[in-house]
This record gives structure tokens, sequence and C-alpha cells, in this order.
């Protein structure tokens, strides 16, 4: 068996193709031309001592980016962990095999999410999952992700807290399932700090209301986009709610949406539909099953069409920092102002607890105040007492003296 150098590397020809050649010095080390002309370094070995045994071979390079000294050292490399009892090939080739973190994501959605959650929340971690993990950790092996790889992406998203945290929570969770399933030993995405959130408290004024609401009317945009800008403020709806609604759940001679389970957070529920809303949708032409279709009329309108629509209104109101989620509150707080009881405000919203009720109540003093008002004249008036307005307009209890009057 000839040396492995250059030279015989060099003057293998097209003629030989598939033959393998082995080192006379280091034995398990080979070259073999392919069928494309090129050459591969190799590394053969038996799995084990006596003949009994497997033979491996493993591939070390192509020759090219790889000397025939450099591939000699590799080969060297691995025949002496052949000689403390590894095995190389079945290691690499369980390598191959291991899932990496799309697939780990992917299992996650098709197994746990998709069957546990409601659809409306698995289409969003899907959304999540394609548009930003896998991209940034999809092809990375499980075994090698770090917690390191991870808090570093973590801590470049300040631009998108919330988003982050969201993801950060989704990849979390499929890597616990991973650690479920035995895949790996710990799970890498805990322990890692969220970013803080500020909490949105934007609500339009009148004034923005009645800009925006005009800009709604005059930009040229798409129909069902229009009829969406305008039905969120009038009904206190998501927009997911309206995305998913069709015309099957609409009645309009009892003026109700019946909400689907799994296109409401809070389970399925009817809407009741005001007489301007009624308005709005009787004339809508029905070219979908879909209350807001896209173009093609085989599903909702795209959040791409939505979202540019939205810009066109809000650049034509010059209102700035306006989401559209920012009509709901607007229903939430017009509803609270004018002295809707919280539960009743909570089944209007569609709200689980009436904490996130309590949110858009809170705010509004003046009911409030004028049922203060109303109560402690209440009192007054039963202990007899005189009630008059001071200067400051603070009214004042003057206590009449008995006998007095």
């Amino acid at each position: 068996m000839p040396r492995i150098t250059k030279r015989l590397v060099d003057g293998l020809k097209p003629e030989d193709a598939g033959r393998i050649v082995r080192d006379d010095i280091l034995t398990g080390f080979a070259v073999r031309l392919n069928a494309d002309t090129s050459k591969t370094y190799l590394v053969e070995y038996r799995a084990g001592r006596g003949r009994g045994f497997p033979t491996r071979r493993i591939s070390i390079g192509r020759h090219g980016p790889l000397t025939p000294d450099q591939a000699r050292g590799e080969a060297k490399k691995i025949l002496a962990r052949v000689a403390h009892g590894e095995d190389p090939a079945a290691a690499r080739m369980a390598r191959k095999q291991e899932p990496t973190v799309k697939d780990v994501l992917l299992v996650a959605l098709e197994q746990h999410w998709k069957p546990k959650r409601k659809a409306s929340t698995a289409k969003a971690f899907e959304e999540m999952i394609r548009r930003t993990l896998i991209p940034e950790f999809g092809a990375t092996r499980l075994s090698d992700l770090t917690r390191t790889q991870i808090r570093s992406w973590h801590a470049k998203q300040t631009h998108r807290p919330r988003q982050s945290n969201l993801d950060l929570a989704i990849l979390r969770k499929a890597l616990q399932l991973a650690v479920a399933d035995e895949l790996i030993p710990d799970n890498p995405a805990r322990g890692i700090t969220p970013h803080p959130e500020k909490s949105r408290d934007r609500i339009p004024t009148d004034d923005e209301l009645k800009a925006v609401w005009t800009a709604i009317e005059e930009v040229p945009i798409r129909p069902n986009a229009r009829l969406l800008f305008k039905l969120l403020p009038l009904t206190g709806c998501r927009r997911g709610e309206w995305l998913t609604a069709k015309w099957s759940d609409v009645d309009l001679d009892a003026a109700v949406l019946r909400l689907r389970a799994e296109n409401s957070k809070a389970g399925a529920r009817t809407v009741p539909l005001p007489g301007p809303v009624v308005a709005l949708l009787r004339p809508a032409p029905r070219l979908s099953v879909w209350v807001i279709a896209n173009d093609e009329g085989n599903g909702p309108l795209t959040a791409s069409n939505i979202r540019d629509a939205w810009a066109a209104v809000l650049k034509a109101a010059k209102v700035e920092d306006l989401h559209l989620h920012d009509l709901r509150h607007a229903f939430a707080t017009r509803g609270a102002s004018l002295g809707a009881n919280a539960l009743i405000l909570r089944d209007a919203l569609g709200h689980k607890t009436l904490a996130m009720t309590g949110r858009y109540v809170s705010r509004q003093t003046n009911p409030v105040r004028d049922l203060a008002e109303r109560i402690a004249s209440s009192i007054l008036s039963s202990t007899g007492a005189e009630v008059s307005v001071g200067d400051a307009g603070e009214q004042q209890a003057i206590p009449l003296r008995k006998g007095a009057g």
C-alpha cells in the first residue's frame, strides 16, 4: 500500500472512480476517488476487538480544503478515540439523528398546543414559531442549544419586549416538553429574566376618534378594512373575533354576533349588535363566508393588508401611536364613563375576570363621584342635617341645633 501524499491524490484518474487507496503507514487512513472526480479522506476501523465486530467508515473531508497531512492528523485523533473504546461513527450517526430545535418546536405545536389550546391560540403560537424562533434557533441541534445563546438573543430584543417575552415563553415550554421526553437533561431557556413590559394605556380622545372616523371614510383602503375599523369601536370586539367571524355567525334579525368558543378568549358568547352596526352589515356584500374576507374570499383579511390600511388611516387623521386594539379601549372606557355596571361591562367586552374590566371602570371618576354625592346627601338628610355648598364648590354639612327650625 502506498503512502497517501498530495502527488498520489492528485494523480488519481477518473477511471479509478470508487477506488479506495489505503495508507501504508497509518492503518485505517484512506482516500477515495468519487464519481464526480472529487477526493474524500476516510478513516476505517473495527467497532470492537475481533473480526466479529462491524467495520466502520468515517468521512473526514474533501481533498482541497484539506491537505493529506491535515487529513492524517484528523485520522489520528479519530483512531485515538477508537483505541479508548469509543465508536465515533455511531456517535456521528446519532448526532445526525438528533432532533433540532425546529423539530422540538413543531412537535410541541402538533402534540401540545394544537390539541390542548384554542385554535386561535395555537395559530398565534405557530406564527411566532415560524416568524422568529425557527429562523433564529431552528437549525441548532438540541444538545448544542445553550442558555447563553438564548439569553444573548433575548437581550437584543429590547425594541419588542412583550413579543420577545412571548417568544421566550414558547421556546421554554417546547424545551420543557423535550426534557420530559428525556431528549435533553435540562431546559436552557429557564432562568432567563424577561424584559420589563410597560402596560399600554392609550385611549383615543373624542377629537382623535372624529379624525380617525373621517379618515376611515375618505382614505382609499379596502372596503373590508374600512368595515373592520368601524366595527371595532362600535362593538368592543377584539380584532381576531371579527376576523374569524363568518356570516353564518351573524344574525341581523336578532342583532347578535355568535362567537364560537375557538374564536374568543372568553369562550363562546353572544355579542349584541347595536343599530349602527346592523346598518353597516346589512348592505355589506357577502362574497365570501367570512365577514372580513381577503381579496380572494378564501380567508380573513391578511395582517399585512390591515396594517397598511391602518397606517394610511392614521397618517390621514394625523394621529400617532394609536393601535387597532385601542379602539376596543375606546368602547370600554366610554361604557364605563356612561356608568355601566362592571359586571355588564365585563360581559360586553368578553373579559374572563372583573380585574381586567376594572382597569376601565377605575379610570372614570365622574360616575363614582356623582354616586358618592348622592349617597352622602341621602345620609345627611336622614340625620336631619342641612347641606350647603361652600365657596370652593365643596359640600359642607351644617348640623341643625336641637329645636331649631
